[in-house]
This record gives C-alpha cells, structure tokens and sequence, in this order.
C-alpha cells in the first residue's frame, strides 16, 4: 500500500511540477511576445517617422524647384524684349541730339511712355539694369569690348557702357553689359 500512496504523491508532484512548467512556459512566452510587441511597435514607429521626414524633403525640394521655375520662367521672353529696350533707348537718345524739331517732341514723349512701361515691368519681374560707370570690371557681368587708355582713371574700371546688361533676381545673368574698361598708360 505504501507504495500506491508513493506511486499518487509521487504523481501528484509530477502533476504539479507539470502545472508549474507550464506556467513558466507560459510566462515566459508572454513576457517573450510582449517584448517581440513593444519591438515591433518601435520599428513601426522608426519607419513612420523616417517616411514623414522623407515626405517633408521630398515637399521642400519640389517647392524650392517650383519657385525656381517660376522666377525664371519668362527668362527667354525677356531675353527677346531687350533689343526692343535698347532701340527705344538710342532712337530717344538721337531725337534728344535733336530737340528744335516738334515732330521729334511728338515721337520722344510716346516713346518715353512706352520705356516707363517696360521699366515698370521690369521692376515688377526682378529684372536690373547693368549699366554703371566707374565701377571694377566684373567679368561675370561685364564683357570687355575695348580699352581705353588714361591715367586718369584706375585701371581695371568701366569707362563707358556700349551695350547695357541684365540680371534676373541679381542671381540670373541675362544678357552681360558691353563695356569700355580704362587700362594705364605706359
């Protein structure tokens, strides 16, 4: 009999010991998908945060792109008005040489109208003239056409302007200003 009574509490421990197994199998499985979870959460966090900061480059980049098209869209356009802008200048210039005829009066006063114009549209679209005299030569704006040589200027120095220049933006160079620049004598 004693060994019946051995043989149940002996499958009873085994019973319980079983029981506790399984909790702690049970347990650790828990606290093991629990830990997978909180993983997994981060990863997914990790990514959204990635893509959002992509998606703000992404949107920066296109507005940036946008704006640039949009400042020098009209740049060929421009670019085609500007002999109309230097004609109108020289013939206002030669009827000035001539003041004593009216018709030339007439002429002057529509053409100085029409110039305001195209001046106030250029200010509109962020366009400068390059025009200055006296100032350094500045081949990224200038192109020498001739020299002129003096000592009484410094050398190196827009003496006269042939052919005004134009920038876009003070960033897109149009069309480069045709300049005299003074040179020593030796």
């Amino acid at each position: 009999m004693i060994n019946k009574e051995e043989k149940k509490a002996e499958n009873i421990k085994n019973e319980e010991c079983k029981h506790e197994n399984d909790d702690f199998v049970q347990t650790n499985l828990v606290k093991f998908l629990e830990i997978q979870l909180k993983e997994s959460k981060e990863k997914i966090l990790e990514k959204k945060i990635s893509s959002e900061k992509e998606i703000v480059i992404i949107t920066n980049r296109l507005n940036k792109e946008i704006d640039q098209t949009k400042k020098f869209a009209l740049e060929k356009l421009i670019i085609n008005f500007l002999p109309i802008f230097d004609n109108i200048e020289r013939a206002l210039n030669l009827i000035e040489n001539n003041k004593s005829n009216k018709v030339f009066n007439k002429i002057k006063d529509k053409l100085e109208v029409i110039l305001n114009l195209f001046k106030e549209c250029c200010k509109l679209f962020h366009i400068k003239k390059i025009d200055n005299i006296n100032v350094s030569f500045n081949p990224s704006i200038h192109e020498a056409m001739s020299v002129h040589y003096t000592n009484d200027m410094e050398p190196n120095k827009i003496v006269n302007i042939m052919q005004t220049g134009y920038i876009l933006y003070n960033t897109r160079l149009l069309r480069p200003a045709m300049v005299i620049v003074s040179k020593q004598k030796i």
